[in-house]
């Protein structure tokens, strides 16, 4: 029954495939992360965020209404930086930014509190996932939906959705110059 004999692979140098470096036997200053972008990508992406973030800040300031909500920087980060993520895509981006600040907002009726703005984070994580729309950084717009903000509810979710869709706009464009048509790879 086990007498089976399991063929071994050959080590010798004759092979046709590369060696695999396991991280065992790889030195630690050689690393696995992918490879660094290029000078042109990193500038792109800059201002790419630079844009987007400003233009929040500025209708922050025109309306008087917290446009600039600091989970949106992150969300930027993924739109520019790893487009092709699904985090990234339209819909997730707005679709997760909308969905949690309702959650944000809805648990804030309970009162404004750490305990009820780690319950809404974790609400909204559950709520994106059965809508098919996960996007990390809108977990923390549940958080600041609860704990942070003195916006009524319906204009916490409007901000959101807008502000994220802002931020979708720019990163289609800033893809676009930089070379990556593929951006969105699905809107819905």
């Amino acid at each position: 029954m086990f007498s089976q004999q399991v063929p071994v692979a050959d080590s010798s140098p004759s092979m046709s495939s590369p060696p695999v470096l396991d991280a065992a036997r790889r030195p630690w200053w050689r690393s696995s992360a992918s490879p660094r972008p290029a000078l042109r990508t990193v500038a792109l992406a800059l201002i790419a965020a630079a844009l987007g973030l400003l233009g929040l800040a500025a209708l922050t300031e025109v309306t008087g209404s917290p446009f600039l909500i600091p989970s949106m920087a992150a969300s930027m980060a993924l739109v520019v930086g790893a487009p092709k993520l699904p985090l990234s895509q339209p819909r997730n981006v707005v679709g997760g930014q909308i969905i949690s600040a309702a959650v944000g907002a809805s648990v804030g009726l309970l009162g404004q509190s750490l305990w009820l703005g780690a319950l809404a984070g974790a609400l909204a994580l559950a709520a994106m996932m059965l809508a098919r729309v996960p996007h990390s950084p809108a977990a923390a717009t549940a958080v600041i939906g609860t704990t942070a903000t003195t916006v009524p509810g319906w204009e916490f979710i409007l901000l959101a959705g807008s502000a994220a869709a802002v931020l979708v706009l720019v990163g289609l464009v800033v893809n676009r110059l930089n070379g990556a048509p593929e951006y969105p790879l699905y809107i819905w």
